[in-house]
């Protein structure tokens, strides 16, 4: 018979998975990347040492739509885990249908994770995810009321554990004891949206975006971000990882109305200006409009200050930008306290921007580069 195992490499997925192959079970692991966590190479190189199968899926704009707006709410900081957990066990359900497996197990331990892991968190999930009595928890089984799969005798609820709480002594314990297990992941929730540090970029998206896209959460990852006013932000290159970031994403047809400042006569920090009244991907047409401009010259400077100075300051004429807006490019001069000059009408032309090669990029890196 098959167990799906919701499967991230950590020790409590590593544990459940060892349990119910131990009672024998074909055990498939899941693992789940979403556009603010990605452990699947973890999990994979885990999966490979306990002798499992391993899925791995990916969420995308549904995910975002469900940071957006989640049904329970956050924890402390952005992290809806709730409504993400619930997510990931629809997606388990669904893979268990495919295959024909018998029930969906999870490593979750009563008590260990008080924004998820709750008794009545984890019955609440039961619900949510449609899988009711199919949904088991070996670690922690015998603490909770019991699962269909057990009444029906396909799993014997005897062989299930007792663990709660957030100790992890025990649980060490029993993975070298039972199962031999040498290689103890080291606890991380691994998920952005539980960072302290990261969550005030995702409120600020949320607050002046209600329904963001996936390339929205995409920039989240990228550069230093400030906003301007309440109509645009402009996202920074600290590095040359970061400037070939910028490139990609404003070459994404799906992309938000952004500008690209690309800097033309010395090497420095590229920037992204995201507002509404930039062209459209792919648009030819269009005189900038003054408020455009503002934003684009605001954006310059600040390109401009994130720069090394030695490598503009004595350009010929001062340092100039490439400004891309939709289809179309332009060259403009730029300073670090701009006066709002006009900005001609934008050519056809279209010249992809890019590192053009490794000499460039070690150079563009040392440039963008601040002391943190």
């Amino acid at each position: 018979m098959k167990a799906i195992v919701l499967f991230s490499g950590g020790l409590d997925s590593i544990l459940a998975a060892c349990m119910l192959k131990d009672q024998g079970f074909e055990v498939v692991g899941l693992n789940m990347i979403t556009p603010f966590h990605d452990c699947s190479k973890e999990a994979k190189k885990c999966a490979e040492q306990i002798g499992i199968d391993l899925v791995i899926r990916s969420f995308g704009q549904e995910y975002v739509d469900m940071l957006a707006h989640p049904r329970w709410g956050y924890g402390s900081n952005v992290n809806p885990c709730l409504d993400c957990r619930a997510h990931m066990l629809r997606e388990a359900k669904k893979l268990m249908e495919e295959i024909g497996a018998e029930f969906v197990a999870t490593g979750e331990i009563a008590g260990q994770r008080p924004n998820s892991q709750k008794v009545h968190q984890l019955t609440l999930l039961n619900r949510e995810s449609g899988l009711g009595g199919k949904l088991l928890r070996p670690l922690c089984a015998k603490l909770l009321p019991i699962t269909d799969v057990e009444k029906d005798g396909v799993v014997d609820r005897e062989a299930q554990r007792a663990f709660s709480g957030r100790s992890r002594i025990k649980l060490i314990a029993y993975a070298r004891q039972k199962f031999g297990l040498k290689h103890i992941p080291q606890p991380s929730s691994g998920c952005a949206l539980c960072e302290g540090s990261f969550a005030p970029r995702v409120r600020d998206m949320l607050r002046h975006k209600p329904n963001p896209t996936l390339w929205d959460a995409r920039v989240l990852f990228c550069g230093r971000r400030m906003r301007i006013d309440e109509n645009a932000y402009v996202v920074v290159a600290r590095n040359a990882a970061d400037c070939k970031m910028i490139d990609k994403l404003f070459a994404d047809p799906a992309r938000s109305n952004c500008a690209l400042i690309f800097p033309e006569n010395y090497m420095g920090a590229s920037a992204l200006l995201v507002c509404d009244d930039a062209p459209e991907y792919g648009s030819a047409s269009g005189v900038v409009s003054e408020e455009l401009q503002r934003y684009i010259m605001t954006a310059c400077a600040l390109a401009l200050r994130f720069s090394n100075r030695e490598k503009f300051s004595a350009v010929p004429g001062g340092p100039t930008a490439r400004i891309y807006l939709g289809a179309g490019s332009v060259v403009v001069p730029i300073k670090e306290d701009p006066a709002v000059d006009a900005i001609p009408i934008i050519s056809g032309e279209n010249r992809p921007p890019k590192v053009k090669d490794a000499e460039n990029a070690a150079e563009r890196e040392e440039a963008a580069q601040e002391e943190e």
